[in-house]
This record gives structure tokens, sequence and C-alpha cells, in this order.
């Protein structure tokens, strides 16, 4: 019942903000949920005239030792039009190293679209604490999104996470891209 209302409140916390890119699911452990918060500094994004920020928020929680369920909110803050991306994606390991998602997406940036996205997850332990990831995806309204990265275990249920993110958009053939560094931190429970 606590994992529960946990669950509900951490929903409704990340709904509720104004969050861009999330953490891509790597490792999966039965009825175990996750949470994370991420900054975006220093974005690049197409046809603005600065360097902008944005925030991140995902929570996932994991249906089995090889699927899960993430929900990904972001937001882009954008002198040129702020980016706003909502995802709930279904995850699937096929292997030790690699998981496949498919997801639907609704963006926000200006107009609004529908979608869907499909793309694959690799990760590897680099040290005892360290795990590197990748991530690449493709569909009909985020042509392109890519991700390289890495997650600190700094306690059995805390990590910190640094990567860079990459996402080209396609609004009603409005072309957009957002590009550079996050750094957030994750806890399960």
């Amino acid at each position: 019942m606590k994992k529960i209302i946990l669950t509900a409140l951490a929903a409704t916390l990340v709904t509720g903000a104004a969050f861009a890119s999330v953490v891509p699911v790597t490792e999966m452990s039965k009825d175990s949920s996750k949470i994370q918060v991420e900054y975006a500094f220093d974005q690049h994004v197409s046809g603005s005239d600065g360097r902008d920020d944005g925030f991140g928020a995902s929570l996932s929680h994991d249906l089995s030792d090889k699927s899960a369920l993430q929900y990904g909110y972001s937001k882009t803050n954008a002198d040129n039009g702020d980016i706003k991306d909502h995802q709930l994606a279904y995850v699937y390991k096929v292997h030790n190293n690699v998981n496949i998602y498919g997801a639907g997406t609704y963006i926000k940036s200006g107009d609004t679209e529908f979608g869907y996205q499909g793309g694959v997850i690799g990760h590897t332990d680099l040290t005892d604490r360290i795990k590197g990831y990748a991530k690449a995806g493709f569909g009909n309204d985020i042509k392109q999104s890519y991700q390289i990265g890495a997650a600190y275990a700094l306690k059995p249920d805390i990590d910190l996470n640094v990567y860079y993110g990459y996402d080209k958009y396609s609004i009603d053939n409005n072309d957009k891209t957002a590009k550079g560094i996050h750094a957030g931190v994750g806890y399960s429970f």
C-alpha cells in the first residue's frame, strides 16, 4: 500500500512540474520503481539566439525482470518557443545489455502532435559503481533521439546521472533540434 501511495505521489509531482529528456531504463527488477529528476543546462535549440536550459523527470515501474513502463516529461526552455515532451514507453530486455522500447508521445512546441517512437538502449558496467548507456530512437514526431551517458551508484537506491542528449522534433513540417548536457539524480524504491 505504501508503494502505491508513493508511486501516485511521485506521478503527481512529475506531471505537475515543468521538466527535458530523461534517463532510459537500463536495469529491471520485478515490482521496483524509480523516480528521476534532472536539469538540462547549456542546451542548444535550433533557431534560438542563445543557450537554453530545461528540466526533466520520469517515473518507471518494473513489471517483471524483463519489462518496465516509463513515463517521462521534459521541457526545454527556448527563447524561440518551449518544447514540452510527454512520453509513455514500454521497455523490454532482449539481452543482458540490450533493451528495446516502444513509446507513445505527445509534443507541444507551438503546435501539438501525438505520435510514436521506437528504439534500442544499450548499457554496460564500466566499473563497480558506474554504468554506461546509449540510446537511439526513431519515430514519426521525434525523427531522431540519441543519448550517451553514465550513472554513478552513490548508494544502492540513489544514483547520479550525466548524459549528452540530441532530439530532433518534426511538428507540422517544422523541424527543431535540442542538444546538450543533462545531469540529475535517481531514487529507486
